[in-house]
């Protein structure tokens, strides 16, 4: 290539004026569209950082119990590295069992994000069981409700709890199981279990003593007497049977010659041979006929004679001169004996009824 050497060419280079404002201005306009993307993208990383740098650090426990009052959510709060709270929900249903969001504001340059965070509201109250009596004794042989003894069966959260015969796992309910047999003397153990929906169980008992019901206790005075009634059968016949039933034997439930006697089956077959009906058993003869004072006893009147309780626990036909005729035992049979013996070391006259 040739080599230009014009001194002219080079004076009018160096002779050219140059504008260095209008340079600044092209150099603006060419560079603005630059600068300002480069600051958007500068500002978007910026907020984008400190968005992601906010954050909040939890404490552990996140279980509250039901029904807690005035409970505050900040108490979740352990420590907050990045940013300021500035709202936060400032309640949790503790009324409700179960999972709810709690939901916090933190800010820091104008740059706010909504942190959630999980609790859980639990229930971990047992139900409560209310009995009226610790101990219960009932008669054998008398009917018994285990429920009668239960006052209430609540529980917090569930209410009232409902009485079911066996487990459910479907309902906050209430069980008792004993092995009560109200017709065996004995100590029983009668147990109840409740059990809430959040399968909290509570479970109590109590003791069902089941006794003998206590035998009445008579006296003269738990009768009317009459001392002017008169015999309505030949009392004399019925004095003669008994003599010739003496020597007879003596058996349990007995009420005639041919088994054998008991004291109450003696008598009674004495005046059915009479046509007349009397008690059947010491229990019922002191209602048979009508009561008699004892220095009123007359031959044919009956003696009903009682144990220590004053309970009627023998029977005797009175046939005069301090005498009676009675189904004494299983060892004597049917005996004569002295009345007034028998109250020294035997009993205690109970009633005379007269027929």
């Amino acid at each position: 290539m040739k080599k230009i050497n014009d001194p002219l060419s080079v004076k009018r280079v160096k002779g050219l004026k140059i504008n260095k404002s209008a340079i600044a201005s092209i150099l603006l306009l060419v560079m603005s569209p630059m600068m300002v993307l480069g600051y958007k993208i500068y500002d978007e990383y910026h907020k984008k950082d400190v968005y992601n740098k906010l954050d909040i650090s939890f404490a552990t426990v996140e279980a509250i119990e039901y029904g807690t009052a005035n409970y505050d959510p900040m108490d979740l709060v352990e420590d907050v590295p990045y940013g300021t709270i500035i709202d936060y929900t400032e309640s949790v249903d503790t009324s409700v069992v179960g999972k709810q969001e709690v939901t916090f504001e933190v800010e820091k340059d104008d740059i706010v994000k909504e942190i959630t965070v999980e609790v859980l509201v639990v229930d971990t109250e047992k139900p409560n069981i209310t009995i009226d009596k610790e101990e219960i004794s009932i008669y054998q042989g008398s009917s018994y409700d285990t429920n009668e003894n239960i006052t209430s069966v609540v529980d917090q959260v569930d209410g009232e709890l409902q009485y079911l015969s066996s487990d459910d796992d479907k309902s906050a309910y209430y069980t008792i199981t004993t092995d009560l047999n109200t017709e065996v003397v004995g100590d029983y153990s009668v147990n109840v279990k409740a059990v809430d929906l959040s399968g909290n169980i509570t479970e109590k008992s109590y003791k069902v003593s089941v006794v003998e019901e206590p035998k009445p206790v008579y006296t003269y005075s738990s009768y009317a007497i009459n001392n002017n009634v008169s015999s309505s059968v030949d009392t004399s016949s019925v004095v003669s049977a008994a003599y010739s039933f003496l020597g007879y034997r003596y058996t349990y439930g007995g009420a005639s010659p041919a088994t054998g006697f008991d004291c109450s089956g003696f008598v009674y077959y004495l005046y059915g041979l009479f046509g007349k009906t009397v008690g059947r058993s010491t229990s019922d003869l002191v209602y048979s006929g009508t009561g008699i004072s004892r220095d009123a006893m007359q031959p044919g009147d009956i003696i009903v004679w009682s144990d220590a309780g004053g309970y009627p626990t023998h029977a005797a036909l009175y046939v005069g001169g301090d005498s009676m005729i009675h189904a004494a035992n299983s060892n004597d049979g049917v005996i004569l004996s002295s009345v007034s013996s028998w109250e020294r070391y035997a009993g205690t006259i109970v009633s005379i009824r007269r027929v």
